[in-house]
Parts: C-alpha cells; sequence; structure tokens
C-alpha cells in the first residue's frame, strides 16, 4: 500500500508554508510545483518521460535503502549505532512494530512497485499498438520487476494495495512477468530502431540494456523459486560485459548513496562494521575492502568497511576507498549473470574456469576436479565476496536455506557494543509494518 510517510508529509507541509509566505499569504492553499505533475495533467502524453523517470528516481533511494538495511539484518556488517531499532536489526529481532524498515525498505520498494504499474498502464494507454515496441515502456516493466522482485527477497510476505498478504513466491512470480514483458518489448524495441539506421541507433542501444536489465532479473527471480533450467536460460545470454546501475548525488540526502553516512560520514559518526562478521576474517581480499586498524565509531572502535566491487568507487585495494554520497552501484550485471549460472547449471568445464578466475582475486588457490557439493560451496562464498553489499545477501541466504537446506545466518551469542539481548532472534525476512497491518481490513485479524 502506497502512503505519504511522515518525513514527506513534514516536507510538504513546509513547502506550502514557504510558498504561502512568498506569496504573501494571499492563497495559502495555491502551491506551484515545477518538478510535480499537477492532477489534472497525469493523462497528458507530454509528461510520459516524467512519469517514466519517476519510477527510477524512487527505485534508486529505494534500493540504497534496501541494501544497507538488508546488509544489517544478515550478516554482511555488524551494527555500531545506539538506536535500538537498528539494534533489532542487527540481532534479527526486528518485529513489526519497528520503525526504520518501513521508512527506508518497505515503503520505498511499495511506492517504486505502484509508480512502476502506474506508469505503465498510462505509457500504454499513450502509446497504443506502438507500447510494445517502446523502450519507456521496458523500462518501467524492468524497474517493476525488481520492485517486486525485492519485496519478494526481502518480506516475508507483502500486500499489494489493500489486499492479503501476498507470499514471496507469488511476488517473486509477480516480478517475473515484468521481466518477460519487458523480454518482449525490449526485443521489438531493439529491432524496430536498429531498422531506422542512425536514427535510431541510440533507442536500439538503450532496448539492448534493457533487454540484458530482464533477463538478468528473470534468471534471478527464477533461481530465487528453483527454476534451474530458465534460471540459466536467461542468464545464459547475457553478456559479461553487461552492467546496470542505480545512480546517486550529492544533491540531497534523499539522493545519497546511503553507505555514505552509515559508513563514511566522519566524526565518529560511522554506524557499520564488518567487526563481528564472517567477512571479518577476509583481511587480503580487496572485495572486502577496509583498513588495516579500526576507526571510531558511534559505538567504539571497529573495522568500518569501504567501497565494494559494486560500488564506482571501488579501487581494487583491500584498504579500499571511502563511500561518497554520490557513488553509483551495480545492480545487475553480467558478472551476476555469470553466478546465476553456475548454479543453476553445478560443476561443469566453463563454470569451474569461472569459480577459480574469481578465487583467484582474493588469493584462493584453484580448484581441481571438486565435487558439485565443493563446487557449490565455494561459489556461495565468492558469490557473497563480489556481490558484496549489493543488495544480494539476504535473497541469497533465504534460497539456500529453502532449497539446498543450507543455514548460513549468525546464530548464537549477539556480539554488541550497546545493551542488547544476548543471542541472535530468528528473523529471516522483514515482517509487514504495523501501520500497514492497520490499515489494511485484510491483515487483521
Amino acid at each position: 500500500m502506497r502512503r505519504f510517510n511522515m518525513r514527506r508529509l513534514v516536507a510538504l507541509c513546509s513547502a506550502v508554508f514557504v510558498a504561502a509566505v512568498l506569496a504573501g499569504c494571499s492563497d495559502f492553499l495555491k502551491v506551484s510545483n515545477p518538478g510535480a505533475i499537477e492532477e489534472a495533467n497525469v493523462n497528458n502524453p507530454a509528461y510520459m518521460t516524467l512519469l517514466v523517470n519517476g519510477v527510477i528516481g524512487e527505485f534508486q533511494p529505494a534500493f540504497t535503502g534496501t541494501a544497507l538495511y538488508s546488509a544489517i539484518l544478515t550478516d554482511e556488517v555488524s551494527n555500531w549505532h545506539g538506536f535500538a531499532e537498528n539494534i533489532e536489526i542487527d540481532n534479527r529481532s526486528v518485529g513489526a512494530g519497528n520503525g526504520t524498515a518501513p521508512l527506508l525498505v518497505y515503503t520505498p520498494l511499495q511506492s517504486t512497485r505502484f509508480l512502476a504499474d502506474s506508469a505503465a498502464t498510462f505509457v500504454t494507454a499513450f502509446l497504443g499498438d506502438s507500447a510494445s515496441r517502446d523502450v519507456r515502456l521496458a523500462r518501467v516493466r524492468d524497474y517493476g520487476g525488481y520492485a517486486y522482485l525485492l519485496l519478494g527477497e526481502q518480506m516475508c510476505s507483502a500486500p499489494i494495495g489493500l489486499t492479503r498478504a501476498y507470499t514471496p513466491e507469488e511476488l517473486l512470480g509477480m516480478a517475473l512477468d515484468r521481466f518477460k514483458a519487458a523480454i518482449d518489448i525490449a526485443t521489438a524495441a531493439k529491432t524496430y530502431n536498429a531498422g531506422l539506421g542512425t536514427a535510431g541507433a541510440a533507442r536500439a542501444a538503450s532496448a539492448d540494456s534493457l533487454l540484458n536489465l530482464a533477463r538478468v532479473g528473470a534468471a534471478r527471480a527464477s533461481l530465487d523459486l528453483g527454476k534451474f533450467a530458465d534460471a540459466a536460460n536467461y542468464a545464459g545470454s547475457v553478456p559479461t560485459t553487461f552492467a546496470f546501475k542505480a545512480y546517486y548525488s550529492a544533491n540531497s540526502t534523499r539522493e545519497n548513496n546511503q553507505f555514505f553516512a552509515a559508513a563514511s560520514g566522519g566524526g565518529n559518526a560511522e554506524f557499520i562494521g564488518v567487526s563481528s562478521t564472517p567477512f571479518e576474517a577476509l583481511i587480503n581480499d580487496p572485495r572486502i575492502p577496509r583498513p588495516l586498524t579500526k576507526e571510531g565509531t558511534m559505538q567504539g572502535q571497529a573495522f568500518v568497511p569501504k567501497s565494494p566491487l559494486m560500488f564506482s568507487t571501488y579501487n581494487a585495494t583491500i584498504i579500499g576507498a571511502q563511500f561518497t554520497k554520490d557513488a553509483s552501484i551495480t545492480f545487475a550485471s553480467g558478472l551476476e549473470a555469470q553466478y546465476i549460472l553456475a548454479e543453476a547449471q553445478g560443476v561443469n568445464a566453463a563454470n569451474l574456469t569461472f569459480l577459480n578466475s574469481r578465487r583467484a582475486i582474493g588469493g584462493d588457490a584453484p580448484l581441481a576436479n571438486p565435487t558439485d557439493a565443493d563446487f557449490k560451496t565455494s561459489l556461495r562464498d565468492q558469490r557473497s565476496r563480489d556481490l558484496y553489499l549489493a543488495g544480494y545477501r539476504l535473497g541469497d541466504v533465504r534460497r539456500y536455506k529453502k532449497l539446498y537446506n543450507i543455514d548460513l545466518w549468525q546464530h548464537g551469542a549477539y556480539p554488541s557494543p550497546v545493551p542488547a539481548p544476548p543471542t541472535f532472534g530468528d528473523a529471516e525476512c522483514w515482517p509487514i509494518p504495523l501501520a500497514e497491518i492497520n490499515g489494511n481490513p485484510f491483515l487483521k485479524g
């Protein structure tokens, strides 16, 4: 369900107040916002590009928030913040009443999902028959697919509007439907625009990129669903050099890459660490970069992570580079597709060559004639290093437990510099927020 959160409501009220003051209070409710589509114009085709860009603008902050807080919920980073809700997340005792998860994961993903579905409806109506080969429709289908995909990987369950709660498998199925639609549209758009010669070259290239984005998304959803043949088929069509990014800006807090504030804010403001995680021991792998000495955080000294491989600020050194406010994050790639292919197919000559090439980066010796079980163990390890902090870990550990009965969650004593429950809880996904439950009659009782 899509709602305004308190921060947005406060911002809206502030904007109204400032506009009223500047207008001499002559008409308090008359406000002009040049960056928004007024209700009367929402059906105007002239605003179609703005609708599409709005979906992207909603997804990007949703993605960085999801990547950061799912990293805390899993074992990628530890929490060094004194805020009780962060401790609940790190301790895996997060419940429906936690306010951080809705604000930075659930609501942004639901907003993206809603906007993408709505934009797809409008774009289809605006374009008519030509919608089936238009890159704008392919784009909103792709981003909508990723919103549903992340909801399926992150949430224990989730409603779509005022409905019952859908299972992760159902949400992943909805993601797959959108990726399939994007594949069809992007394929047709690529063919059509290539036929226009120079005039269509840029749109053909854009269609090709969106086609590969949909293939990676479809492969990821299929793998999560245990559809290994389908996952391999989609992943095998993606070029190894492909990369698709989420972009950020230093212009405003909402546009920042949230890892900057969490790990590079300065003045002991950092609140995530590699300390007390399984990744702490990987001191010689540049994909898990951190300084050789501990740094000050909100709650003491810890090894604070630096920019890993999927971030534009990655510098391939073991001590790494600071996160920046405008660092982009790759969220779909040919590298990911190779991991999906290897997991879906198991050990063979090509997949072993790929795995050994990744092992070499961290200084690990190549595997020779491994069993499929040994191959998969190493594959999981290397995947966790290559895709570190890029929003994959929660979906991965849930998939490993569900499909292979391999439990990689942290258990037992909970190491924390602040007062907290002494042992890890049992949360393995985000619960539906209490505000959503209270506002949805299908979720009560």
